[in-house]
């Protein structure tokens, strides 16, 4: 049976907080933890760290609380606030398939081990501002977030962990969701012909195997534009007899990736269509190329 389809067990949130305060593992599969889980509560053992300007301009201790337990959460719902702020993290962090309900602040708090939010769900604000993170992996991956500067700022965040750690592959899909939380923000108007043209066609630069599929969708479309308009000039480009649909998709292929078309001549009503054809091909083709050498060639 899949975790998903479990009965969940009801935890209380002073039970985590106990956990923590002992220095024991946390390990919940299935829960569903009801209470808010706020680590300013509990008498933890402490240590000064180096006050940047968010510590400074809050005014807060020189002093953060360590946190030794290895927390990992999977496949549970938190049903009040979760609060790791101003906290340092010595072990794994990981919240995978996780529903933070009412939000959960990580602002100003260090993770020296990896961390995960792995198809987690965050219903409110996620906050991260100030955050660290020192483990090798952080990772958003398929993490649902109902505020999109929320999915801006923590993709980000992974994003810079991992490009820093050299994991390219997640460090682009994390850029691929970042950019996609700062295009849900911008007015309709611009939200939507990015998401088209940019997010769908050109993948924020991090797919060049979907650009490819919408290069050949693109040449393909304007070849049958071209045969059911007869948009090739037979006698001008010297054909025995009429354009076959084979002639159609060479002169669609052509006009797209060359300056000229290949031998064939349009018709006066369609010389305009396949001088687009042309432009929108050139710059598709070249971005699929400068895409392919970020992603395979860095």
């Amino acid at each position: 049976m899949a975790d998903e389809n479990r009965p969940r067990t009801p935890i209380s949130a002073d039970w985590i907080l106990k956990r923590i305060q002992d220095e024991k593992e946390v390990r919940l599969r299935n829960a569903i933890i009801e209470g808010d889980i706020d680590l300013d509560k509990l008498d933890l053992p402490t240590e000064s760290i180096e006050q940047t300007e968010l510590r400074k301009k809050m005014a807060w201790a020189e002093d953060v609380k360590i946190v030794q337990s290895s927390i990992k959460i999977t496949n549970s719902t938190i049903q009040g606030r979760l609060d790791f702020s101003d906290l340092t993290f010595k072990r794994d962090t990981r919240f995978d398939g996780v529903t933070f309900s009412e939000g959960a602040g990580f602002k100003e708090a260090t993770f020296s081990g990896d961390t995960g939010f792995k198809e987690a769900t965050f219903k409110r604000e996620a906050e991260f501002d100030g955050s660290k993170f020192e483990g090798d992996v952080l990772t958003f991956r398929n993490a649902t977030f109902i505020l999109a500067q929320s999915q801006e700022k923590a993709c980000r965040k992974a994003k810079n962990v991992l490009e820093k750690n050299g994991d390219r592959e997640e460090a682009g899909y994390h850029f691929y969701r970042e950019m996609e939380g700062k295009r849900k923000q911008k007015p309709w108007y611009l939200r939507y012909p990015e998401y088209v043209f940019i997010q769908l066609i050109f993948g924020y630069g991090v797919h060049p195997l979907r650009l490819w599929a919408c290069w050949i969708g693109f040449v393909v479309l304007f070849a049958v534009v071209y045969w059911f308009g007869h948009g090739i000039d037979a006698v001008a480009s010297q054909l025995q007899g009429d354009a076959t649909l084979k002639d159609y998709i060479w002169f669609s292929i052509a006009t797209a990736v060359t300056p000229g078309y290949a031998g064939y001549k349009p018709t006066t009503d369609f010389k305009l269509v396949a001088g687009l054809e042309a432009i929108f091909g050139t710059f598709m083709w070249a971005s699929f190329i400068a895409t392919f050498a970020r992603k395979y060639m860095r």
